[in-house]
């Protein structure tokens, strides 16, 4: 301890008060960024502190004649506060504090057993999750009992700062200086040391440096009962019996956005687009979902690969699913139900059919062909079946039946090029023969044009071979009846 001198206390009280610069410093450094920070820790809730630190008491100025004494230049300070913060960072609190301060004139030592409670308001200022910087402001009464002296009170004002770091969200850190502005300072203690003297009141700032550890309390109401207090629920109507995730939001195990409680197809996976009961969108309802679905417009009714494509089992070019004749023939033309067409009713599909305009009650071969298509197919037709009047070139009505298929088959073809070839046997003389065939040639082209103007003339050359060119032998009547035909030989196409 060492004893006040007149003037000494106005310099160093100066002295003691240079830490609010500091304060003020840090302050505005803070920027507006800085001062919106929400953190989740030390809001809403009731905290509970207890400190311990240095209390530095002001220093007092003595009048000429007073009885002067010696304040300790610091002591320690023990305490507890308790407070309570609001969501939006505000925080009252209460506050009590014990310190054994003495003093000392030239005869003796006197314990003051200074009691400190005061009440405050303060604010928090979030700079890190975990931590906050705070401001408090406030009153409240500092108590002074010397030993063997009346107990004596003085009101105060109080302000300060510190910060608090938070080690979890129940239990922080807290460090703090405040100034304890006392506006009579031992003024009735001073007095009854001198009585009969007028003492002037005097102000002083004490300044209080303390740590301490704070357990944190926080709101427990879970208005919607999934677990999650409010303060830390991101989704506040959960409904009941709902499991919740650490924010309180309802679980969503396959992350596709639906809530486990009201997915249907808890396994979607990732990514996959959902309608609203978690189940993989199948736009064209082929029974593949959409994420897998390379065809997604599938018609309905249609069978589908695995990758949603339409199957085409007999390549028709009708899906199965629609097709009803799905064992289809490849090449066979088909309608929309997916069954061939025999547009001529010959028995061979279209398509297949290399003669798709066969006369009715015609025989045909597995191309779709009679005997007279089939020749001009071939490049050769060779009809012993043409009958002429004996001696002459006029047709039997017999045989313009067969000129008509031939007729026909030729309007189908209409790209080849045709010799008609007129042929007789050895019957005869040579001459005739041979003057015979050219006669009955001509009167085949002559049929064939008028009956089927549809056949250019130009695609027609007419020669008789007469006997020249026998298919069989002329010694018997069948070989004579082979010899006697026309011929039809394709020489080229257009």
């Amino acid at each position: 301890m060492r004893r006040l001198h007149h003037g000494e206390s106005v310099g160093d009280r100066g002295l003691l008060r240079g830490w609010h610069r500091y304060l003020l410093a840090v302050l505005l450094l803070l920027t507006p960024a800085t001062l919106q920070a929400q953190g989740d820790y030390g809001r809403d809730g009731v905290e509970l502190e207890g400190f311990g630190g240095v209390y530095i008491p002001g220093k007092l100025t003595f009048q000429p004649g007073e009885t002067e004494f010696v304040m300790d230049d610091s002591r320690w300070m023990v305490g507890a506060r308790l407070a309570y913060t609001f969501a939006f960072n505000l925080f009252f609190e209460a506050s009590g504090a014990y310190v054994p301060l003495r003093m000392a004139d030239q005869t003796s030592v006197t314990n003051l057993n200074t009691l400190i409670a005061t009440g405050a308001i303060g604010y928090n200022i979030q700079i890190m999750p975990t931590a906050q910087l705070f401001l408090v402001a406030g009153g409240g009464v500092t108590q002074w009992k010397p030993q063997n002296s009346a107990m004596e009170r003085q009101p105060e004002a109080v302000f300060g700062g510190g910060l608090r770091i938070f080690i979890s969200r129940g239990l922080a850190l807290r460090a703090e200086v405040r100034d304890h502005f006392i506006f009579k300072t031992l003024s009735e203690t001073r007095q009854r040391l001198n009585p009969g003297l007028t003492i002037e009141d005097q102000s002083t700032h004490n300044i209080e440096v303390t740590a301490g550890v704070t357990l944190f309390f926080q709101s427990t109401r879970d208005s919607d009962g999934d677990r999650v207090i409010n303060r830390y629920d991101t989704c506040p109507d959960t409904p009941p019996g709902v499991a919740a995730d650490a924010w309180g939001c309802p679980l969503d195990g396959d992350a596709d956005g639906v809530p486990d409680h009201l997915d249907r197809c808890p396994s979607t996976p990732p990514g996959t687009q959902v309608n609203d009961q978690g189940c993989p969108l199948d736009s064209d309802g082929d029974g593949v979902t959409d994420d897998l679905d390379r065809c997604p417009n599938t018609p309905a009714g249609v069978t589908v690969d695995a990758t949603g494509c339409p199957l085409d089992s007999d390549g028709d070019g009708v899906f199965d699913g629609v097709d009803q004749c799905p064992n289809t023939p490849a090449g066979a033309t088909v309608n929309e139900t997916g069954c061939p067409l025999d547009t001529d009713a010959d028995g061979v599909y279209d398509g297949i059919d290399r003669c798709p305009n066969t006369p009715e009650g015609r025989e045909v071969d597995e191309f779709g062909c009679s005997v007279i298509q089939a020749g001009l197919e071939e490049g050769r037709l060779v009809l012993s079946s043409i009958y002429f009047q004996t001696g002459s070139s006029t047709l039997t009505p017999q045989s313009r039946m067969v000129l008509d298929e031939v007729g026909q088959a030729l309007l189908d073809r209409a790209t080849i090029r045709v010799e008609i070839q007129g042929h007789t046997d050895s019957s005869g003389s040579a001459a005739v023969n041979q003057r015979i065939s050219e006669q009955r040639a001509r009167s085949v082209f002559t049929y064939l044009v008028s009956t089927f103007p549809g056949l250019d003339r130009g695609r027609f050359t007419v020669r008789g071979y007469g006997e020249a060119r026998p298919i069989a032998t002329n010694a018997t009547p069948d070989g004579r009846s082979m010899n006697r035909r026309v011929e039809f030989v394709v020489v080229n196409q257009q």
